[in-house]
């Protein structure tokens, strides 16, 4: 009767979430069916519904989920009898769900395999099922479904079992039924009256026991599976679906291993021969129909041809002749319009001219073979890269950017085994088609050219730049004559600027380019669509080139003043003073000081002017100081005293100019990010000059933030500790210097932390926890025993509550900071090693704050860390153990650790719904035993495998 009365809940909750209308209670209804799932009754409701012939199949495919997930989750509820007897309930509802449903089908077989994986006193499920469902077709299409499925149950992460059991278990399962399976599916298709569907069920399952590794190419290759899957690729829907999974299938298996015996390399000998014949008849077939194939046919049967020549690439290089059919279906996916389709071969074409690279001679047979086809793969790449005639999406544009760049690593695997020559060559060529020109004649035609097809060969110019030699003397002149004939079209000039920039380093081999490639540069600062292509193209020409151009800089620096007060955009203005910095460096002396005090002086004058001015324009605020600061940052001055001078001057002079932004107009978001950088540029690279004033920069980082609580300062900060030893004379001013920069920052952001949570701040959160990650790092003594540092501890076991991923992090390196030295110290007390780590207050702000942080680790670990921050936090959670139960306060305190007994009152806490009291019970236990050991290795490896299966247990969806 109250499986009946639950039963009817159930069905009443199920109606108001199926067929509802009010959202309120549909959420209600969700949410209670979601909780009675987790109850102990659900198992005999589950069960007892699907034993109700009247229920509809909504309802009992609720029951068959709910049973199988309990099953993963909690299968230890039911102790072993109580397993085998729902087992043989299950075996009961399946074999009277033959013939119907089929995803209610799937359900049961599913939580029968995951009975069969988590209970082992369920000795055989594959000769217990097949006995009970070999009888007639439908029986027979239960037991497929069910063999299907048990192989994928053992890779599911929600299952969770020991390791040695479930290796053990693997073994007898499937290990030792492979060859029991292959026979069964093999009289499955000699069974008359199993036809169509039966024989698409025998290729999954064919499939997923092949995807396990426990089916071996000799227990296949005298059967008809094969045969079967190569058949099968001939239908149309879900049949071809599934056979393409079952060719790749065996296809994988045939991939060479060094670790494979005699008897395994003469297997796949043998099935790489049969296969290669059964591909070379299916890619003439699909050469001779590709005008007519399905587009997403065509996509499978690329997979097929890209998962051979992925299994057999070392085979094909040793002797290409042999699988020249299955190159050249690859090369046909190649010309296909479907981007994904083509995207598949990349990996592929990279492998394979890897392979060829390493195990071929330029001379070799087999090289100059491979070398025909990556030199006709030129022509087929570079079509792809040609700009559709429609108007592309955000999103499309974003594809096809991405799809242009996959192509040029295709391109580069060609210049690496045709050689530059040739590939240049047919780019070049293309190039020249695609303005009118031949051999080099002037332009013909030009009004009619399209622009797709030259810029999508100057792309692939490009694209082979990282493969192509400085000294190459054959094409690349062709190409940089031709780039000042191209139409003026915005996407070629574009293009040919880009092509410059890539080769720069070839320039500087060939400097008689140099004087056409400026000006190239600067007539493409004219048009706005090209500046961001000009002004990186002459970041790279100046920094490659900047011997050549030195003696030039008046002429740079000039047309540097004149597009920078243009419409540039401020990302264009800062890689210019990058490409001024460059070639500024080259400048000889005497004229090298010149040549600085040219640029920075006017630059320093303007900003000072408008920081006078009110109100004040901070984006061009903002702009000058990060024009000032990537000059500084990469002006290089050696040897020349001069220079020194005069750079250590206008360093002395840019500080006063900084400070003054700080302090008037800090809190705008473009000056403090622009000024942070600058500050951070003078204190990382002139750090010896700014030594008087370094007091100062410490209050105005202090101020800045204490006035905006602009991460972007904290930030400012961990870079100033960073290099702290180089802003003082000596460590102790050095540590000094950090310690005050640090203890008022802290002062300041415990201010804001104590209004406003963790979470809403999450960037501020990140970048204080990173600051006192590198203060504990750079200064620990004076860090840890400053005054302010107890307040910090407190802060920081409450930030364990933050909610982003990034402040997470943080937070947890933090604390592995300040806990991991403290553990490593204690173990060297213990061994009579002195140490100067405060180690004492450590242990003592733990036993304080111990319960505490404990329980923010643990629920954190258990509920709401992210993922993939479970090993970080679980190596936080067991240096806390250590220093709790291994610190000197601890140990005087009391005989016995407290860390145990926090760990029982946090679990208190968890309810035995989602955490059952067996097993609190045996993790306190094993903690305790790895605590009384001193194991923290071991706590790491418990804590984490604990989390991992609550999580499951708790947050894993039907």
């Amino acid at each position: 009767m109250a499986d009946q009365t639950s039963a009817n809940e159930v069905i009443r909750a199920l109606n108001a979430l199926y067929q509802g209308t009010n959202l309120e209670e549909r959420e209600q209804a969700n949410a209670w069916l979601e909780q009675f799932q987790k109850t102990t009754q659900a198992w005999t409701t589950a069960d007892a519904m699907l034993g109700t012939s009247t229920l509809g199949l909504e309802a009992k495919l609720f029951a068959a989920q709910t049973l199988r997930n309990k099953i993963i989750l909690g299968v230890s509820e039911l102790g072993e009898q109580g397993a085998l007897s729902l087992r043989d309930s299950m075996v009961g509802h399946l074999r009277g769900a033959r013939g119907g449903a089929q995803a209610l089908i799937t359900q049961l077989c599913l939580g029968l395999a995951d009975l069969a994986v988590q209970v082992g006193s369920w000795t055989d499920p594959f000769g217990d099922m097949a006995g009970m469902f070999l009888s007639d077709a439908q029986s027979v299409s239960c037991l497929l479904e069910f063999l299907a499925v048990l192989p994928e149950e053992f890779l599911n992460e929600r299952v969770v079992v020991d390791g040695a059991y479930y290796s053990q278990r693997s073994e007898a399962l499937l290990g030792q039924r492979a060859g029991d399976v292959i026979k069964l599916l093999v009289q499955c298709l000699q069974q008359p009256d199993l036809h169509g569907d039966a024989h698409t069920r025998v290729l999954v399952c064919f499939t997923s026991w092949l995807r396990h590794g426990d089916i071996t190419l000799a227990m296949v290759q005298d059967t008809p599976l094969v045969a079967l899957a190569f058949a099968a690729l001939a239908e149309d829907g879900d049949v071809f679906d599934t056979a393409v999974d079952a060719v790749c299938g065996v296809l994988y298996e045939t991939r060479m291993d060094r670790d494979d015996d005699a008897e395994a390399a003469r297997a796949k000998d043998v099935m790489v021969e049969q296969l290669e014949q059964r591909l070379a008849v299916t890619a003439a077939a699909m050469r001779s129909e590709a005008s007519d194939i399905d587009p997403e046919r065509m996509q499978g049967l690329c997979r097929v041809f890209t998962e051979a020549g992925e299994a057999w690439v070392d085979r094909i290089v040793r002797n290409v002749g042999q699988f020249e059919a299955v190159v050249a279906a690859l090369v046909d996916c190649m010309r296909l319009g479907s981007l994904d389709a083509v995207g598949m071969t990349f990996a592929f074409w990279g492998l394979l001219a890897d392979r060829t690279v390493e195990n071929t001679a330029s001379c070799d047979p087999a090289r100059r073979t491979l070398a025909r086809v990556f030199e006709a793969l030129v022509d087929v790449a570079i079509a792809h890269l040609k700009y559709p005639e429609d108007t592309l999406t955000a999103k499309e544009r974003d594809e096809f950017r991405e799809f242009r760049h996959g192509v040029g690593d295709v391109l580069k695997d060609c210049v690496r085994v045709a050689g530059q020559g040739a590939t240049l060559g047919r780019a070049y060529a293309l190039v020249a088609a695609g303005i009118g020109e031949k051999d080099g004649d002037a332009p013909q035609g030009t009004s009619e050219l399209r622009w797709q097809d030259a810029e999508a060969a100057l792309f692939a110019v490009r694209a082979m730049g990282a493969e192509v030699s400085p000294s190459e003397n054959t094409v690349l002149p062709k190409i940089m004559d031709m780039l000042n004939r191209l139409p003026a079209h915005p996407k070629l000039r574009y293009a040919a600027t880009l092509v410059i920039g890539r080769y720069t380093e070839w320039t500087h081999e060939h400097p008689q380019y140099v004087s056409f490639q400026l000006a190239f540069i600067a007539d493409g600062f004219k048009e706005r669509t090209v500046a961001a292509a000009s002004a990186q193209a002459l970041k790279y020409l100046c920094q490659d080139c900047a011997v050549f151009l030195a003696n030039h800089w008046r002429d740079v620096l000039g047309f540097f003043g004149d597009v920078a007060s243009g419409t540039l955009d401020a990302a264009d203005v800062v890689e210019i003073s990058v490409a001024l910095a460059h070639v500024i460096s080259a400048v000889p002396a005497p004229d090298t000081a010149l040549a600085i005090e040219a640029f920075s002086m006017p630059v320093g004058r303007e900003l000072g002017a408008l920081l006078q001015q009110t109100p004040i324009d901070t984006r061009a605020v903002a702009l000058l100081l990060d024009r000032l600061g990537a000059f500084l940052r990469y002006v290089h001055i050696d040897d020349n005293d001069a220079a020194s001078q005069l750079m250590a001057r206008i360093v002395g002079d840019a500080w006063p100019l900084a400070q003054a932004a700080l302090e008037r107009v800090g809190g705008d978001s473009h000056v403090s990010e622009s000024a942070a950088k600058f500050v951070r540029v003078l204190v990382e690279f002139y750090s010896s000059v700014l030594r008087l004033v370094a007091p100062q920069i410490i209050d105005a980082a202090v101020l800045a933030f204490q006035q905006t609580g602009l991460d972007v300062y904290l930030w400012l900060a961990r870079r100033i500790v960073s290099v702290g030893h180089t802003l003082a004379a000596d460590e102790t001013s050095s540590l000094q210097l950090t310690s005050s920069l640090v203890t008022r920052l802290c002062d300041s952001a415990l201010v804001l932390f104590r209004t406003t949570p963790f979470s809403d701040v999450p960037e501020t959160t990140e970048e204080f926890f990173r600051l006192l990650e590198r203060a504990v790092e750079a200064a620990p003594a004076f860090i840890i025993q400053s005054p302010s540092f107890a307040l910090v501890f407190g802060a920081s076991v409450a930030a364990l509550d933050v909610n982003h991923f990034h402040a997470q992090s943080a937070v947890l390196r933090a604390w592995a900071q300040i806990l991991s030295p403290t553990r490593r110290h204690i173990r060297m007390m213990r061994d009579a090693t002195h140490t100067s780590y405060p180690v004492a207050t450590i242990v003592e702000l733990c036993t304080e704050h111990g319960l505490a942080l404990c329980a923010k680790l643990l629920l954190g670990l258990l509920r709401t860390f992210d993922r993939e921050l479970v090993p970080e936090a679980a190596d936080v959670f067991a240096s806390l153990a250590a220093v709790a139960s291994d610190g000197p306060a601890a140990a005087a305190a009391r005989s016995e650790a407290p860390f145990v007994e926090w760990v029982q009152a946090v679990l208190a806490q968890v309810p035995d719904a989602s955490f059952a009291p067996a097993e609190k019970l045996a993790f306190v236990q094993a903690l305790a035993d790895a605590v009384l050991a001193h194991q923290w290795p071991k706590i790491k490896v418990l804590v984490a495998d604990v989390a991992a299966v609550f999580w499951r247990r708790n947050n894993a969806q039907s």
